[in-house]
């Protein structure tokens, strides 16, 4: 049913029930996993280098290709991009055929101030979105 799952992180805690929702179906499915990391380069304070953030992404992909390899899936693609969070992961789901994408949602204040990266995605993604909170 899946071939190509999307699980895009932020690196933090309150994506891990996505994540191992996302490493599940992959398993089942013998997918190819992608977890992508996007640096929002809109908001970038002074001082932050992009190759901080960066690092830290790369640091998010990994830890979720380590979990996925743990769990037996055999395929892990890992990207670290830039650009709006929404537009970036639905613009790599079109490009790299992704079958369905797995978001965590966050519950905190400034989602509900700038809007939700997830509620983006679902209202304009071409494929299927799975929403886990």
């Amino acid at each position: 049913m899946y071939d190509r799952i999307l699980v895009p992180t932020d690196g933090r805690e309150s994506t891990e029930r996505a994540i191992d929702e996302a490493i599940e179906l992959a398993s089942e499915h013998d997918a190819t996993l992608h977890t992508l990391y996007v640096v929002n380069s809109a908001a970038i304070a002074p001082g932050i280098e992009f190759g901080d953030l960066e690092e830290i992404g790369r640091q998010a992909v990994e830890y979720v290709r380590d979990r996925a390899t743990d769990a037996g899936v055999d395929a892990v693609d890992c990207d670290v991009l830039h650009g709006l969070r929404h537009r970036v992961i639905l613009e790599y789901a079109d490009d790299h055929g992704i079958d369905l994408i797995v978001l965590g949602r966050h519950r905190e204040l400034d989602h509900l101030v700038r809007g939700s990266v997830s509620k983006r995605v679902a209202e304009n993604a071409s494929v299927p979105v799975m929403i886990v909170e």
